[in-house]
């Protein structure tokens, strides 16, 4: 999956280098890095580095958080705003060429079996 979205987007003409943060800070309006970590599963040391990338592109900048004046809010530029619509393409084709290929029962019956693999996994005792 990571191939096909790191093609599509190229084929745009956008970076997939730190597009996921890009796009939930676009959908958001603005995020507190622990909430981009923990949205896209990361821990906070990637995050960072990843925000860190993105602000060196000029695609992202920081301000300080009104809420509390500790923390910042990470928010698109006006660069980065382009740049994360331009990746839409890349989403729409890619949605397309998975409504054509999988069949969704197939596939939820595939992830129920595969969710009660690992259930059973890890209520079982350490070897």
């Amino acid at each position: 999956m990571a191939q096909l979205f790191e093609r599509e987007l190229a084929a745009d003409g956008v970076d997939s280098n730190g597009y996921g943060s890009l796009s939930l800070i676009g959908v958001r309006g603005s995020v507190r890095l622990t909430e981009l970590a923990q949205q896209l599963g990361t821990p906070l040391t990637t995050a960072s580095d990843v925000v860190r990338r993105l602000e060196s592109r000029g695609l992202v900048r920081r301000r300080p958080n009104p809420e509390d004046g500790r923390s910042f809010l990470f928010e698109l530029t006006a660069r980065g705003d382009r740049e994360w619509r331009r990746g839409w393409g890349a989403l729409q084709r890619i949605n397309t060429a998975l409504q054509e290929h999988v069949d969704y029962d197939e596939m939820r019956t595939a992830l129920t079996d595969l969710g009660k693999a690992f259930e059973a996994v890890l209520d079982s005792p350490s070897s």
